[in-house]
């Protein structure tokens, strides 16, 4: 009865001890993403045609930290002009390497029913300011791990 008990009682104690490490090893992980910085590498129009116009959204994530860090989705609300112009998402998995970075290009389609102003302005003054407020999610184990970014800059012809 006190060998089982014994032997019982290191099960439980490697368990514990293999569950604690991997446990650290996920905040560490969780920590680290937070550092993850994110910016645009600029909005450039693509196309114009008589009922929309495209945009291409040119994302840049960084990865300053010792380990890969794989970015699951991304959401985002394109503000033209200070106007809502609508929403987009990347469902598409990216790997950061370490220590480097990664260009994820996003084709955007503006309607002209919700910007028809702001695109008139773009081609008038041959630009337009625009913002782009959202988020990266990184999916691990212990949970997902959020990343908001706000970025802006001037839409280039």
């Amino acid at each position: 009865m006190k060998r089982g008990t014994i032997a019982l009682l290191v099960v439980v104690i490697i368990i514990a001890i293999v569950v604690g490490f991997l446990s650290y090893q996920q905040v560490q992980q969780r920590q680290a993403l937070e550092d993850i910085q994110v910016s645009a590498d600029g909005v450039k129009l693509v196309s114009l045609n008589t009922s929309s116009a495209t945009l291409n959204i040119i994302l840049r994530f960084t990865n300053p930290n010792a380990n890969a860090a794989t970015l699951d989705r991304t959401d985002y609300t394109l503000y033209i002009n200070d106007i809502n112009v609508g929403s987009g998402q990347n469902l598409e998995k990216t790997t950061i390497p370490a220590g480097g970075s990664v260009v994820i290009p996003q084709l955007f389609t503006v309607s002209y029913s919700g910007g028809l102003q702001t695109i008139w302005s773009l081609i008038q003054q041959g630009g337009a300011d625009w913002r782009l407020v959202g988020t990266a999610y990184f999916d691990m184990f212990l949970g997902t791990v959020s990343v908001p970014y706000d970025l802006n800059g001037t839409i280039t012809l």
